[in-house]
C-alpha cells in the first residue's frame, strides 16, 4: 500500500471518530437537559454553543490533517462516525446515564427538599405573625400622626 492511500485511510479513521466524538458531545448536552430542567431560551443557547464548537472540531480536523481542504468523503466519514455511534450506543447510553443520574440526585435532594419546605412553613408562619403586629403598630403610627 502506498503511503498516499495510507495517509488517507487514516484521515478517513480520523473523521470517524470526530463523528463518534461529536455525537457523544451531543449526548452528554442530552443526558444534562434530562437531569437538569431547561427553558427554551437555554436549550436554544446550548444548541448555538454545541453547533459552533462542532464547527470548530470539523475545522480543526480539515486544517490539521488535510491542509484546510475540504473533501466530501472526509464529511461523510463525519457523518459515517455519527451514525455508527448513534445506532449503536447513543440511546442506551442516554437512557441509563440519565436514569441513575435522576435517582442518584432524587436521593441526595429528597432530605434538602423536605429541610427546604419545612424552613418555608416556619417563615410563612413568621411572616403571618408579624405582618398582622406590623399592620397594628402602623394603624397606631397613623393614627398618632395624623391626630
Amino acid at each position: 500500500m502506498s503511503l498516499g492511500i495510507f495517509k488517507e485511510l487514516q484521515f478517513f479513521g480520523l473523521a470517524v471518530v470526530r463523528g463518534v466524538l461529536i455525537l457523544v458531545l451531543y449526548d452528554l448536552l442530552r443526558i444534562f437537559r434530562r437531569v437538569v430542567p431547561h427553558g427554551v431560551l437555554a436549550v436554544a443557547l446550548e444548541d448555538v454553543l454545541y453547533w459552533a464548537g462542532t464547527a470548530l472540531l470539523i475545522f480543526q480536523l480539515l486544517y490539521r490533517e488535510n491542509d484546510g481542504a475540504v473533501r466530501g468523503y472526509a464529511l461523510f466519514a463525519v457523518a459515517v462516525g455519527m451514525l455508527f455511534y448513534h445506532q449503536t450506543v447513543s440511546g442506551w447510553l442516554v437512557e441509563n446515564i440519565a436514569g441513575v443520574l435522576n435517582w442518584c440526585f432524587g436521593i441526595l435532594l429528597k432530605p434538602v427538599c423536605i429541610i427546604w419546605k419545612k424552613v418555608v412553613q416556619v417563615f410563612r408562619i413568621a411572616v403571618r405573625f408579624y405582618k398582622k403586629k406590623l399592620k397594628k403598630r402602623l394603624k397606631e403610627f397613623i393614627i398618632i400622626l395624623f391626630s
